[in-house]
């Protein structure tokens, strides 16, 4: 018990660095006028294809998928943190203190996944507005729980890549684009999972995205709660593989950057 607390008090002084950093960043009249509008054109554009082929359904299912897909961009920008950490000699702090430093290195990219469940349920809720789309009470009250599932999927496998990247910093953009962009293309946001080839298919199921995705438009299509719950199980497991992963690699990094005396260099 004492561990759990220590660790929970590491964890939420490490959230608490992390979102200090992202004020640094971002004033709200810059994060509401930049950076959220820019997310809002992104999901309004993708819902404008439904208006060129005169179709509400295909209005819904883009603004749906698309505003899912905003937690996912938020959440992979850990990708970038664990770079950032070696190039400021953060990680290697990090690596001496006595606390477990994936505990302390989860907490300082949490703002990451915060950020992107206000964002994408936001961006959900005035795209909607914009298109008249109809979201059912009460399956809207559980808009961000879904978005903190598929988010948190999402955060775990930005969480695995970030520590491969480690190694090549050169990379990380490329990194980051890559993944975000494979998760709207082969998730089911835009198309269905199933317009894909069956290997194509069959790897997006141990994705982020897919699963929360398919629990979301349940929810705002009045769907059968277990439909739902089982979705959302799905999209659980997942994204429990995907931090296991990414806990792994991230040791696993650490130690070689460690062995070759390279851990506080930017590459």
């Amino acid at each position: 018990m004492r561990l759990v607390s220590a660790w929970r008090g590491v964890f939420t002084t490490a959230a608490r660095i992390g979102f200090r950093e992202f004020s640094t960043f971002y004033t709200w009249r810059a994060w509401v006028f930049g950076w959220f509008l820019r997310l809002v054109a992104q999901v309004v554009f993708f819902g404008s294809i439904g208006l060129l082929v005169e179709s509400p359904e295909r209005i819904r299912y883009m603004v749906i998928g698309n505003a899912a897909a905003v937690v996912c961009i938020e959440a992979l920008a850990v990708i970038t943190c664990t770079v950032r950490e070696r190039a400021l000699g953060t990680l290697a702090l990090q690596v001496a203190a006595p606390a477990d430093y994936s505990i302390t290195y989860l907490g300082r990219g949490i703002y990451c996944l915060i950020v992107g469940i206000v964002s994408s349920t936001s961006v959900l809720f005035v795209a909607a507005a914009v298109f008249g789309i109809h979201l059912p009470f009460p399956g809207l009250l559980l808009v961000p729980a879904l978005m903190l599932v598929t988010g948190a999927s999402a955060y775990a496998l930005g969480i695995a890549i970030g520590a491969v990247v480690m190694r090549f910093p050169a990379l990380q953009f490329l990194a980051l684009n890559l993944a975000y962009l494979s998760l709207m293309t082969f998730c089911g946001v835009n198309v269905p999972v199933s317009y894909w080839s069956t290997p194509v298919s069959t790897v997006a199921q141990v994705l982020p995205l897919t699963h929360g995705l398919d629990a979301l438009r349940l929810a705002l299509s009045s769907g059968n709660t277990p439909d739902v719950l089982s979705s959302v199980g799905q999209e659980i497991v997942v994204g429990a593989f995907w931090l296991l992963a990414g806990i792994l690699l991230l040791k696993q990094a650490v130690a070689g950057e460690r062995r070759r005396g390279t851990i506080e260099l930017s590459g």
